[in-house]
């Protein structure tokens, strides 16, 4: 029985061919659509957690908290400023933390005829292991250039290409401000990650940072980091009652872990998913409509159809079902070459997309199954939803009518 009806169902659609596929293509762009945009911003959230992840993992980011003008004049005379200090203070209350200080200054590096301006990153040697960035050649800062106060440099990949060309750059100096910097090493190429060109970057020892260019021991921030992800939240609680003390009770210190910069983009990645996966709902819904006038319409063209069908003992759900299956069967077909549509164009147009962001070249599409699977049943949902008023409508003809029907 029911395969007899999905006969007649291919058999009435292929009479009409034409139709059949101008009524199929809202489906097929509407599936295709939802493929393809899900596979933009999974490509995209992939390669933004790749490039967080690419420059270290289980990271805490510490800063110092803007004061109100009130809490400024409350807390007059204390301890409110992040020190060098305080890095050294935490390596010996948490041993199992690798801490990183961080002091940026903005500076000109000057060699010959040549100069770059740039910002000028202070830290330690333990900034190269916690960030996974290493020389290419040369090295990095050691222990020993902080602890005499070297005036030692490390140039990013753009910056050593800016002042020395494609000759090499370790062993040459430059001058900052009035001092002369030797270079000691040349990054690897890193690229641009989450806004950072991390190939103009420079290094030098924060203890020659703080004495030659501020004149005192304030830094910025601290990098982090904690061996244990799961132990990341009482490390951090941890880490801010240690500070707030050693700040005389002033609580100044803004702590944040990598967890949360990737929840932001996660929430950011479920917007992007709900306004695009709704923009292509919208078409496939414009999809169904379309098959429901052309249901509307068959069911007018075989009024007399019907009415014999019913006048030699068909029933209602006879009639229900066979238009009912036409319709799904429009939605199926169309559902199954929007897939392969889906498919084509989102490695096509998805990594065109790609290519035009920033990063370039770096991502691209990335084609979930379960995305395959949600617009596909979205789809014969839709031929369902649409094609049922048309099923009731011709299942509801009088037989006696149906026949003077001309």
């Amino acid at each position: 029985m029911i395969g007899s009806i999905f006969q007649d169902a291919f058999k009435n659609l292929t009479a009409n061919i034409l139709r059949s596929s101008l009524t199929m293509l809202g489906v097929i762009i509407g599936v295709a659509s939802v493929i393809t945009m899900i596979a933009i911003v999974e490509g995209g959230q992939l390669w933004l957690v790749n490039s967080i992840e690419r420059l270290g993992t289980n990271l805490l980011f510490v800063w110092k908290k803007r004061l109100t003008v009130e809490e400024r004049r409350m807390f007059a005379g204390r301890n409110t400023q992040l020190r060098y200090e305080d890095a050294l203070a935490i390596r010996e209350r948490f041993p199992e933390l690798v801490v990183a200080p961080i002091l940026e200054l903005d500076q000109k590096l000057k060699t010959g005829d040549r100069d770059y301006s740039g910002r000028l990153t202070a830290t330690s040697p333990e900034f190269s292991t916690i960030r996974n960035f290493h020389p290419a050649t040369g090295r990095f800062l050691t222990r020993s250039d902080l602890k005499e106060w070297k005036r030692t440099i490390v140039l990013g990949k753009t910056v050593a290409e800016v002042l020395f060309g494609s000759s090499p750059a370790v062993g040459e100096e430059v001058k900052i401000a009035d001092q002369r910097f030797t270079v000691v090493g040349v990054m690897e190429p890193k690229g641009e990650v989450y806004g950072q060109d991390y190939d103009e970057m420079m290094f030098v020892p924060v203890t020659t940072g703080l004495r030659f260019f501020t004149g005192n021991d304030k830094i910025r921030s601290l990098i982090l980091h904690v061996p244990e992800r799961g132990h990341m939240p009482e490390v951090t609680e941890e880490l801010h009652q240690f500070l707030v003390q050693r700040h005389d009770g002033v609580d100044d210190i803004r702590i944040r872990n990598q967890g949360e910069f990737l929840g932001a983009i996660d929430q950011t990645i479920w917007t992007f998913r709900i306004v695009l996966g709704g923009i292509a709902i919208v078409a496939l819904l414009v999809g169904g409509i379309g098959i429901m006038n052309i249901m509307l319409v068959t069911v007018t063209e075989r009024t007399r159809e019907i009415g014999l069908r019913k006048a030699i003992g068909a029933k209602r759900r006879d009639i229900l079902l066979q238009f009912l299956i036409e319709s799904i069967t429009i939605s199926v077909v169309g559902g199954c070459v929007g897939v392969i549509v889906g498919i084509f164009a989102a490695n096509g147009f998805g990594n065109m997309v790609a290519q035009s962001m920033p990063g370039g070249g770096d991502w691209g599409a990335v084609i979930q199954p379960s995305a395959i699977l949600i617009a596909f049943l979205f789809a014969v949902g839709v031929g369902v939803t649409f094609g049922l008023f048309p099923a009731m409508k011709a299942a509801r003809l009088d037989p006696a009518e149906a026949l003077r029907y001309q």
